[in-house]
C-alpha cells in the first residue's frame, strides 16, 4: 500500500481543476465532469456562505481558509468587508488568485497568501470562514484554526458525518475509485456538528449553532454567527 501523498503536493495538482469542474463544470476527465455535474451541493455552499456572511461583514475584516483561487474575495468585499485576506496550501491556487483580482477596483483590499493551517498565526478578530477545509484536517489542525481565530467569529461548512445516508455513501466510492486509493488514506472525513462545537467550545466560543439545507445534502455550516434560520432563496 502506498503511503499518504504530502498534502501540498496533492493540492497543487487538484485545486485548480477541482474548482474547473465543480464551479465552472469544465473538465476533461470524463470521471471529473460527471462529478462536476453532480455538484450542485457545493455550487449552491458558495452562494449560501456569501448570502449568510453577508449580514456582518460590513466594516470586518474576513479571512477565508483554503480559498483556492479566491473567487470569493470580491464578492466579500462588495458586501462590505473593508479587508479580505485568502490562504491556501497550494501556491498555484494563490498565484491564480493573485491574477484573478489583478486590476480590480477591490483589489487594494485583497490579499492571498500560500501557508499551511499549521504554520498560521493569530488571526485577529476577523471573521473567518471555510468552505469544505476542515474535511481535509487532522483534529489537531482543527483546534489550530479555532485557537487562531479565538479573537473574532467563524463560519465553516463541513461535510456531517450521516450513517445510513445514500449519497454519502456514494460518495465515498467516488473518492476511493477517483483518488483515494492511490493516496494512502488522504481523502475527506465526515464530522459530526458536536466534534466541531467542542473544539470551538474549547477556545471559548459560545452560542454555536449548525445551519442545516436540504440543498447542501449531507454539508452544513457550523457558526458562532447569530445566522438567520430562515430557507435561503
Amino acid at each position: 500500500m502506498l503511503g499518504q501523498v504530502d498534502p501540498k503536493e496533492f493540492w497543487e495538482n487538484k485545486i485548480l481543476v477541482w474548482e474547473e469542474s465543480r464551479y465552472a463544470q469544465k473538465s476533461g476527465d470524463v470521471t471529473e465532469k460527471i462529478a462536476g455535474a453532480a455538484s450542485s451541493s457545493l455550487r449552491f455552499r458558495v452562494q449560501a456562505a456569501v448570502e449568510l456572511l453577508a449580514p456582518f461583514v460590513a466594516g470586518r475584516k474576513v479571512v477565508e481558509l483554503g480559498c483556492g483561487s479566491g473567487f470569493l474575495a470580491e464578492s466579500l468585499i462588495a458586501k462590505g468587508a473593508i479587508d479580505y485576506r485568502g490562504i491556501d496550501i497550494s501556491e498555484r491556487a494563490i498565484d491564480a488568485a493573485r491574477q484573478r483580482i489583478a486590476g480590480s477596483a477591490s483589489a487594494s483590499k485583497i490579499t492571498f497568501e500560500a501557508l499551511p493551517v499549521d504554520k498560521l498565526t493569530d488571526l485577529g478578530d476577523a471573521i473567518v470562514f471555510s468552505l469544505g477545509l476542515f474535511d481535509w484536517l487532522t483534529p489537531e489542525e482543527i483546534d489550530k484554526v479555532f485557537e487562531v481565530g479565538k479573537h473574532g467569529s467563524f463560519l465553516h461548512a463541513v461535510a456531517e458525518r450521516r450513517p445510513g445516508s445514500i449519497i454519502q455513501a456514494i460518495h465515498k466510492l467516488y473518492v476511493y475509485f477517483s483518488y483515494g486509493h492511490r493516496t494512502g488514506g488522504y481523502v475527506p472525513q465526515y464530522h459530526t456538528f458536536r466534534q466541531i462545537e467542542a473544539a470551538a467550545e474549547r477556545v471559548g466560543f459560545k452560542n454555536i449553532r449548525p445551519y442545516r439545507d436540504d440543498r447542501m445534502r449531507f454539508g452544513i455550516f457550523v457558526t458562532d454567527l447569530p445566522v438567520s434560520a430562515a430557507r435561503l432563496p
